[in-house]
Protein backbone atom coordinates (compact mmCIF):
# COMPACT_ATOMS: atom_id res chain seq x y z
CA UNK A 1 0.00 0.00 0.00
CA UNK A 2 3.01 2.44 0.82
CA UNK A 3 4.37 1.79 -2.48
CA UNK A 4 0.78 2.50 -4.38
CA UNK A 5 1.14 5.84 -2.29
CA UNK A 6 4.28 6.54 -3.37
CA UNK A 7 3.88 5.77 -7.19
CA UNK A 8 0.99 8.04 -7.03
CA UNK A 9 2.35 10.98 -5.58
CA UNK A 10 5.39 10.65 -7.75
CA UNK A 11 2.79 10.88 -10.80
CA UNK A 12 1.10 13.95 -9.77
CA UNK A 13 4.34 15.87 -8.37
CA UNK A 14 5.58 15.34 -11.81
CA UNK A 15 2.67 17.51 -13.38
CA UNK A 16 3.13 20.13 -10.96
CA UNK A 17 6.76 20.89 -11.72
CA UNK A 18 7.50 23.48 -13.76
CA UNK A 19 3.80 24.68 -14.12
CA UNK A 20 4.11 27.99 -12.62
CA UNK A 21 7.09 30.17 -14.47
CA UNK A 22 5.25 29.04 -17.85
CA UNK A 23 1.85 30.27 -17.12
CA UNK A 24 3.13 33.44 -15.10
CA UNK A 25 4.99 34.20 -18.32
CA UNK A 26 2.50 33.63 -20.62
CA UNK A 27 0.31 36.52 -18.81
CA UNK A 28 3.01 38.59 -18.79
CA UNK A 29 3.79 38.12 -22.40
CA UNK A 30 0.23 39.49 -23.28
CA UNK A 31 0.23 42.54 -21.15
CA UNK A 32 3.37 43.37 -22.72
CA UNK A 33 2.20 42.53 -26.13
CA UNK A 34 -0.89 45.06 -25.38
CA UNK A 35 1.59 47.61 -24.10
CA UNK A 36 3.49 47.61 -27.52
CA UNK A 37 0.13 47.41 -29.76
CA UNK A 38 -1.10 50.33 -27.54
CA UNK A 39 2.11 52.38 -27.18
CA UNK A 40 2.18 52.92 -23.51
CA UNK A 41 4.25 51.15 -20.94
CA UNK A 42 3.10 48.33 -19.50
CA UNK A 43 3.31 48.00 -15.59
CA UNK A 44 5.90 45.79 -14.09
CA UNK A 45 4.64 42.26 -13.09
CA UNK A 46 4.00 41.62 -9.28
CA UNK A 47 4.22 37.35 -9.92
CA UNK A 48 6.60 37.01 -6.77
CA UNK A 49 4.16 39.07 -4.63
CA UNK A 50 1.27 37.39 -5.20
CA UNK A 51 1.66 34.85 -2.41
CA UNK A 52 1.71 38.08 0.15
CA UNK A 53 -1.57 39.62 -0.61
CA UNK A 54 -3.38 36.27 -0.04
CA UNK A 55 -4.76 35.45 3.75
CA UNK A 56 -3.50 32.10 5.22
CA UNK A 57 -6.30 29.39 5.38
CA UNK A 58 -7.03 28.02 9.06
CA UNK A 59 -4.13 25.04 9.33
CA UNK A 60 -5.31 21.47 10.80
CA UNK A 61 -4.45 22.71 14.38
CA UNK A 62 -7.00 25.73 13.80
CA UNK A 63 -9.98 22.74 12.31
CA UNK A 64 -8.77 20.55 15.22
CA UNK A 65 -11.61 19.74 17.34
CA UNK A 66 -11.61 17.97 20.12
CA UNK A 67 -12.81 13.94 20.26
CA UNK A 68 -14.60 12.96 23.40
CA UNK A 69 -12.40 10.62 25.86
CA UNK A 70 -14.52 7.30 26.20
CA UNK A 71 -13.00 3.93 27.48
CA UNK A 72 -14.17 0.97 29.41
CA UNK A 73 -12.33 -0.56 32.43
CA UNK A 74 -10.13 -3.77 32.33
CA UNK A 75 -12.61 -6.08 33.75
CA UNK A 76 -14.97 -5.12 31.25
CA UNK A 77 -12.48 -5.47 28.61
CA UNK A 78 -11.23 -9.13 29.17
CA UNK A 79 -15.19 -10.21 29.34
CA UNK A 80 -15.09 -8.65 25.35
CA UNK A 81 -12.47 -11.88 24.00
CA UNK A 82 -14.47 -13.63 22.87
CA UNK A 83 -16.10 -10.40 20.44
CA UNK A 84 -14.71 -8.86 17.62
CA UNK A 85 -15.26 -5.74 19.62
CA UNK A 86 -12.44 -6.70 21.98
CA UNK A 87 -9.65 -6.81 19.60
CA UNK A 88 -11.12 -3.72 17.99
CA UNK A 89 -10.84 -1.68 21.55
CA UNK A 90 -7.53 -3.06 22.29
CA UNK A 91 -6.35 -1.08 19.29
CA UNK A 92 -8.15 1.45 20.23
CA UNK A 93 -6.57 2.10 23.60
CA UNK A 94 -3.02 1.04 23.07
CA UNK A 95 -0.32 3.65 22.71
CA UNK A 96 -0.21 3.20 19.39
CA UNK A 97 -4.12 3.80 19.23
CA UNK A 98 -4.30 6.28 21.17
CA UNK A 99 -0.70 8.34 18.49
CA UNK A 100 -2.71 7.28 15.34
CA UNK A 101 -2.71 9.77 12.70
CA UNK A 102 -6.44 11.84 12.77
CA UNK A 103 -7.41 9.03 9.55
CA UNK A 104 -6.36 5.81 11.39
CA UNK A 105 -8.20 7.21 14.08
CA UNK A 106 -11.05 7.15 11.85
CA UNK A 107 -10.85 3.77 10.89
CA UNK A 108 -10.27 2.34 14.52
CA UNK A 109 -13.44 4.00 15.11
CA UNK A 110 -15.27 2.40 11.74
CA UNK A 111 -14.37 -1.03 12.91
CA UNK A 112 -15.42 0.05 16.46
CA UNK A 113 -18.85 1.26 15.16
CA UNK A 114 -19.24 -2.08 13.16
CA UNK A 115 -18.52 -4.56 15.85
CA UNK A 116 -20.17 -3.07 18.63
CA UNK A 117 -23.70 -4.14 17.97
CA UNK A 118 -22.77 -7.96 17.20
CA UNK A 119 -20.80 -8.34 20.86
CA UNK A 120 -24.04 -6.14 22.46
CA UNK A 121 -26.38 -9.00 20.89
CA UNK A 122 -23.65 -11.97 21.88
CA UNK A 123 -23.56 -10.26 25.96
CA UNK A 124 -27.27 -9.67 26.33
CA UNK A 125 -27.95 -12.32 27.99
CA UNK A 126 -25.11 -13.09 29.99
CA UNK A 127 -24.00 -10.11 30.98
CA UNK A 128 -27.03 -7.36 30.41
CA UNK A 129 -24.86 -5.12 32.35
CA UNK A 130 -22.02 -4.74 30.43
CA UNK A 131 -23.93 -4.61 27.08
CA UNK A 132 -26.13 -1.03 28.28
CA UNK A 133 -22.27 0.17 28.93
CA UNK A 134 -21.76 -1.00 25.38
CA UNK A 135 -24.87 0.43 24.16
CA UNK A 136 -24.06 3.73 26.06
CA UNK A 137 -20.40 3.85 24.87
CA UNK A 138 -21.49 3.23 20.85
CA UNK A 139 -23.95 6.02 21.27
CA UNK A 140 -21.64 8.77 22.55
CA UNK A 141 -19.17 7.19 19.66
CA UNK A 142 -22.46 7.95 17.54
CA UNK A 143 -23.33 11.27 18.65
CA UNK A 144 -19.48 12.49 18.03
CA UNK A 145 -19.14 10.75 14.47
CA UNK A 146 -18.57 13.97 12.56
CA UNK A 147 -15.72 15.29 14.75
CA UNK A 148 -13.90 11.70 13.93
CA UNK A 149 -14.47 12.48 10.71
CA UNK A 150 -14.05 15.86 10.48
CA UNK A 151 -10.29 15.57 12.05
CA UNK A 152 -9.79 12.63 9.88
CA UNK A 153 -9.09 15.27 7.24
CA UNK A 154 -8.87 18.52 8.12
CA UNK A 155 -6.83 18.22 11.05
CA UNK A 156 -4.27 15.95 9.11
CA UNK A 157 -0.95 16.99 6.64
CA UNK A 158 -2.94 16.18 3.79
CA UNK A 159 -5.61 19.46 4.44
CA UNK A 160 -2.51 21.56 5.33
CA UNK A 161 -1.05 20.63 1.64
CA UNK A 162 -3.81 20.69 0.08
CA UNK A 163 -4.34 24.48 0.84
CA UNK A 164 -0.68 25.78 0.79
CA UNK A 165 0.51 27.49 -1.85
CA UNK A 166 3.91 26.24 -2.58
CA UNK A 167 3.38 24.92 -5.88
CA UNK A 168 2.93 27.60 -8.42
CA UNK A 169 -0.08 28.62 -10.19
CA UNK A 170 -2.61 25.54 -11.80
CA UNK A 171 -1.70 24.52 -16.20
CA UNK A 172 -2.55 27.06 -18.46
CA UNK A 173 -3.21 23.88 -20.98
CA UNK A 174 -4.39 20.53 -20.89
CA UNK A 175 -1.96 19.70 -23.37
CA UNK A 176 -0.53 16.37 -21.62
CA UNK A 177 -2.70 13.92 -19.25
CA UNK A 178 -0.50 14.43 -16.72
CA UNK A 179 -1.59 18.02 -16.33
CA UNK A 180 -5.44 17.50 -16.77
CA UNK A 181 -5.10 14.83 -14.19
CA UNK A 182 -3.67 17.30 -11.54
CA UNK A 183 -6.73 19.29 -11.50
CA UNK A 184 -9.26 15.60 -12.06
CA UNK A 185 -7.36 13.87 -8.66
CA UNK A 186 -8.22 17.20 -6.83
CA UNK A 187 -12.36 17.52 -7.45
CA UNK A 188 -12.01 13.00 -7.11
CA UNK A 189 -10.60 13.64 -3.52
CA UNK A 190 -13.09 16.54 -2.95
CA UNK A 191 -16.19 14.60 -4.17
CA UNK A 192 -14.73 11.30 -2.11
CA UNK A 193 -14.76 13.51 1.29
CA UNK A 194 -18.13 14.91 0.69
CA UNK A 195 -19.48 11.55 -0.48
CA UNK A 196 -18.04 9.77 3.08
CA UNK A 197 -19.16 12.61 5.53
CA UNK A 198 -22.54 12.36 4.18
CA UNK A 199 -22.64 9.00 4.66
CA UNK A 200 -21.07 9.10 7.98
CA UNK A 201 -23.84 11.48 8.79
CA UNK A 202 -26.46 8.73 7.97
CA UNK A 203 -24.93 6.77 9.97
CA UNK A 204 -23.39 4.51 7.16
CA UNK A 205 -19.64 2.98 7.95
CA UNK A 206 -18.54 1.03 5.46
CA UNK A 207 -15.73 2.40 3.27
CA UNK A 208 -12.17 1.12 1.86
CA UNK A 209 -9.22 2.77 4.40
CA UNK A 210 -7.17 1.61 1.11
CA UNK A 211 -9.37 4.17 -0.90
CA UNK A 212 -9.67 7.31 1.43
CA UNK A 213 -5.94 7.24 1.81
CA UNK A 214 -5.25 6.93 -1.88
CA UNK A 215 -8.16 10.24 -2.18
CA UNK A 216 -5.92 11.96 0.68
CA UNK A 217 -2.71 11.39 -0.78
CA UNK A 218 -4.23 13.16 -3.93
CA UNK A 219 -4.79 16.57 -1.65
CA UNK A 220 -1.26 15.83 -0.35
CA UNK A 221 0.43 15.92 -4.03
CA UNK A 222 -1.89 18.67 -5.97
CA UNK A 223 -2.39 21.54 -3.46
CA UNK A 224 -5.30 22.50 -5.61
CA UNK A 225 -6.63 25.44 -2.90
CA UNK A 226 -3.32 26.92 -2.82
CA UNK A 227 -2.47 26.56 -6.56
CA UNK A 228 -5.76 28.00 -7.76
CA UNK A 229 -5.77 30.79 -4.85
CA UNK A 230 -2.68 31.84 -6.73
CA UNK A 231 -3.60 31.56 -10.12
CA UNK A 232 -7.49 33.55 -9.45
CA UNK A 233 -4.71 36.41 -7.70
CA UNK A 234 -2.75 36.11 -11.09
CA UNK A 235 -5.47 36.17 -13.38
CA UNK A 236 -6.59 39.65 -11.24
CA UNK A 237 -3.49 41.19 -11.87
CA UNK A 238 -2.92 40.82 -15.14
CA UNK A 239 -6.75 41.67 -15.70
CA UNK A 240 -6.07 45.00 -13.42
CA UNK A 241 -2.85 45.80 -15.18
CA UNK A 242 -4.77 44.99 -18.79
CA UNK A 243 -7.58 47.77 -18.21
CA UNK A 244 -4.93 49.88 -16.66
CA UNK A 245 -3.22 49.83 -20.30
CA UNK A 246 -6.42 50.19 -22.43
CA UNK A 247 -7.68 52.69 -19.81
CA UNK A 248 -4.36 55.16 -20.27
CA UNK A 249 -4.79 54.67 -24.45
CA UNK A 250 -8.19 55.42 -23.79
CA UNK A 251 -7.33 58.91 -22.11
CA UNK A 252 -4.77 60.05 -24.42
CA UNK A 253 -4.94 60.20 -28.27
CA UNK A 254 -7.38 58.22 -30.36
CA UNK A 255 -6.19 55.10 -31.82
CA UNK A 256 -8.36 55.40 -34.72
CA UNK A 257 -8.86 59.53 -34.81
CA UNK A 258 -11.07 59.07 -38.05
CA UNK A 259 -12.86 56.57 -36.66
CA UNK A 260 -11.53 54.50 -39.29
CA UNK A 261 -9.06 51.37 -38.73
CA UNK A 262 -5.24 52.50 -38.62
CA UNK A 263 -2.19 49.85 -38.88
CA UNK A 264 -1.34 50.17 -35.03
CA UNK A 265 -4.99 49.30 -34.71
CA UNK A 266 -4.96 46.25 -36.77
CA UNK A 267 -2.06 45.22 -34.57
CA UNK A 268 -3.66 45.63 -31.52
CA UNK A 269 -6.68 43.69 -33.15
CA UNK A 270 -4.13 40.94 -33.35
CA UNK A 271 -3.53 40.89 -29.77
CA UNK A 272 -6.91 40.84 -29.03
CA UNK A 273 -7.80 37.62 -31.04
CA UNK A 274 -4.65 35.79 -30.57
CA UNK A 275 -3.11 36.65 -26.81
CA UNK A 276 -6.55 37.65 -25.24
CA UNK A 277 -9.23 35.32 -26.60
CA UNK A 278 -6.59 33.04 -27.71
CA UNK A 279 -4.69 32.32 -23.95
CA UNK A 280 -5.76 34.62 -21.51
CA UNK A 281 -9.76 33.68 -22.06
CA UNK A 282 -9.89 30.41 -22.10
CA UNK A 283 -7.24 29.91 -19.04
CA UNK A 284 -9.12 32.25 -17.05
CA UNK A 285 -12.58 30.06 -17.96
CA UNK A 286 -10.59 27.06 -17.06
CA UNK A 287 -9.21 28.62 -13.62
CA UNK A 288 -12.54 29.95 -13.10
CA UNK A 289 -14.84 26.88 -13.46
CA UNK A 290 -11.96 24.98 -11.28
CA UNK A 291 -12.57 27.61 -8.28
CA UNK A 292 -15.93 27.08 -8.45
CA UNK A 293 -16.34 23.53 -8.47
CA UNK A 294 -13.81 23.97 -5.46
CA UNK A 295 -15.67 26.09 -3.47
CA UNK A 296 -18.95 24.24 -4.60
CA UNK A 297 -17.87 21.33 -2.62
CA UNK A 298 -16.05 23.44 0.42
CA UNK A 299 -19.72 24.72 0.58
CA UNK A 300 -21.35 21.23 1.12
CA UNK A 301 -18.72 20.49 3.77
CA UNK A 302 -19.90 23.33 5.68
CA UNK A 303 -23.06 21.25 6.02
CA UNK A 304 -21.14 18.78 7.05
CA UNK A 305 -18.30 20.49 10.10
CA UNK A 306 -19.02 19.83 14.00
CA UNK A 307 -20.37 22.77 15.77
CA UNK A 308 -16.70 23.88 16.88
CA UNK A 309 -15.32 24.66 13.66
CA UNK A 310 -18.34 25.55 11.31
CA UNK A 311 -18.19 29.15 11.55
CA UNK A 312 -14.00 29.30 11.10
CA UNK A 313 -14.99 27.22 7.96
CA UNK A 314 -17.59 29.22 6.51
CA UNK A 315 -15.65 32.59 7.49
CA UNK A 316 -12.51 31.63 6.69
CA UNK A 317 -12.44 28.94 4.32
CA UNK A 318 -15.61 29.54 2.40
CA UNK A 319 -16.23 33.06 2.31
CA UNK A 320 -12.55 33.62 1.63
CA UNK A 321 -12.29 31.70 -1.09
CA UNK A 322 -15.83 32.95 -2.83
CA UNK A 323 -14.53 36.79 -2.15
CA UNK A 324 -11.60 36.04 -4.19
CA UNK A 325 -12.97 35.11 -6.70
CA UNK A 326 -15.96 37.76 -7.31
CA UNK A 327 -12.47 40.35 -6.60
CA UNK A 328 -11.31 38.20 -9.70
CA UNK A 329 -13.87 38.40 -12.08
CA UNK A 330 -15.14 42.24 -10.83
CA UNK A 331 -11.70 42.86 -12.31
CA UNK A 332 -11.80 41.10 -15.69
CA UNK A 333 -15.00 42.49 -16.31
CA UNK A 334 -13.67 45.92 -16.19
CA UNK A 335 -10.91 44.75 -18.51
CA UNK A 336 -13.55 43.20 -20.71
CA UNK A 337 -15.15 46.55 -20.90
CA UNK A 338 -11.68 48.94 -21.61
CA UNK A 339 -11.40 46.39 -23.94
CA UNK A 340 -14.79 46.86 -25.55
CA UNK A 341 -14.35 50.86 -25.16
CA UNK A 342 -11.15 50.94 -27.32
CA UNK A 343 -12.18 48.28 -30.36
CA UNK A 344 -15.74 50.01 -30.73
CA UNK A 345 -13.39 53.67 -31.37
CA UNK A 346 -12.41 51.60 -34.62
CA UNK A 347 -15.55 49.63 -35.48
CA UNK A 348 -13.45 46.51 -34.51
CA UNK A 349 -15.45 45.08 -31.80
CA UNK A 350 -16.39 41.13 -32.78
CA UNK A 351 -19.43 41.08 -35.31
CA UNK A 352 -19.49 44.94 -36.40
CA UNK A 353 -18.65 45.59 -39.95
Amino acid sequence: MKSLRLVLTLVIAVALCGCSAGEQAALDDYLERLGRALQVEPPESDGEALQAVLVDLPGRRQLSVNEPQLSINLLDFLSLSSCELGRVLGANNSSLGKLAAPSQRLHLQRDLMLSAPECIDVLGEDDPELAEKLRRLLQQKYDARMTYWWNAWFSSEEWQAFSSRSEGLIPISDASSQEAATLLAATQALAYVVQQGQSWQAGDWEYDSAVMESHQQQMLATAAIGRWRLTNRALMDVSIKGERLLEQRLGERPLCPAGRRTPQAEILQNVFHKYYAGVLQPYLSKSDRFGAELIGYLSVISSLAPTGVVDVWQVDVTNVLEEERAAMLNAHRRHVTKWQDILAQCAMMPGSQ
